[in-house]
């Protein structure tokens, strides 16, 4: 349907308050397992490669186990003492949508505060507490991100993220990896002076690194190469173009925003994640890992929330 000249109705924006964190003490005792087992791990090859008694390896991975524990324990009562002060800062703003069936509704689905909510859930909350006739447009549902901007009936030129700006700051481990990797070889040619510690436990201390940046390199090459995908915003619609091997032309998923279309803002700390649905399509959005993140998040509220025809 042709709307050139016709301005379209804003989404309807529900606020949802984030979590105040008492759901992970579970996930705090296996973050502080998996660092203890990290931990224990890089302590062996370190020791192992330097040939020290047995006495003091066990001394030593018993230490590591008691230090890395204290500090995952320490960080996760930071993290939980900081969700709750965002919870407070935000139910400031918004203290009367509080008594909202739809908003508590929705804060039965956010149960994690360091995960984004399935959109599936999202929508079986909207449509246990609304029918049809209560929705004339796209929704924006803002899960813990407590302003949004006023844009209005806003004109822009369509703007492109390319593949690699989509995953931009997951580049630099493929840049630390393949530094380590540089570094090794120039050890195994005998470039490097006698003093660098390049042994079989440096290399085992840096497998982190060597994963993380293999992850990339691969997330690289499928969003790049093999299915290079583009992400396209103007007023009133995002689109995420997906070319593919066999096909001459792109897949195109569109998010006008009309009814049936669902926008979720998920605020993760400092991360804002965007979750768009419609029909059987969904796509998400991580603006931090981005190029330019803040403005993308800002183009991206303005496609969203722009009026304009």
């Amino acid at each position: 349907m042709n709307e050139t000249g016709i301005t379209r109705t804003p989404p309807e924006i529900i606020f949802v308050p984030p979590p105040d964190g008492s759901g992970m003490p579970r996930k705090r005792i296996v973050a502080i397992v998996n660092a203890c087992i990290i931990g224990s791990v890089i302590s062996i090859a370190f020791f192992i490669a330097g040939g020290v008694p047995v006495w003091l390896w066990i001394v030593s991975i018993g230490s590591v186990f008691l230090a890395v524990a204290i500090i995952v324990a320490l960080r996760s009562w930071l993290v939980i003492r900081a969700h709750r002060a965002l919870r407070r800062a935000f139910l400031e703003k918004h203290p009367a949508d509080q008594t909202d069936p739809l908003v508590a509704a929705l804060s039965r689905v956010w149960k994690e505060p360091d995960r984004v909510p399935k959109s599936a859930d999202v929508r079986a909350a909207l449509e246990e507490c609304s029918s049809d006739t209560d929705n004339k447009t796209a929704r924006v549902i803002c899960f813990g991100q407590p302003d949004v901007p006023d844009v209005g009936e806003l004109y822009f030129e369509p703007e492109i993220i390319t593949p690699t700006g989509t995953v931009w700051r997951q580049l630099l481990w493929m840049v630390i990896a393949g530094a380590l990797i540089a570094l090794c070889l120039l050890d195994y040619l005998g470039v490097l002076p006698a003093w660098v510690p390049i042994n079989r436990g440096f290399v085992w201390g840096f497998t982190y690194f060597f994963v993380a940046g293999a992850i990339a390199l691969g997330i690289w090459v499928w969003k790049g190469m093999i299915r290079p995908t583009y992400i396209r915003m103007a007023p009133g619609i995002i689109q995420v173009l997906e070319y593919r091997y066999s096909k001459s032309k792109p897949t195109i998923r569109g998010y006008p925003m009309r009814l049936g279309t669902l926008a979720i803002f998920t605020r993760i700390r400092k991360h804002l994640v965007l979750t768009l649905s419609r029909g059987e399509h969904k796509d998400v959005l991580s603006f931090s890992r981005m190029r330019q993140s803040e403005q993308r998040i800002e183009r991206a509220w303005q496609a969203l929330l722009s009026t304009a025809p």
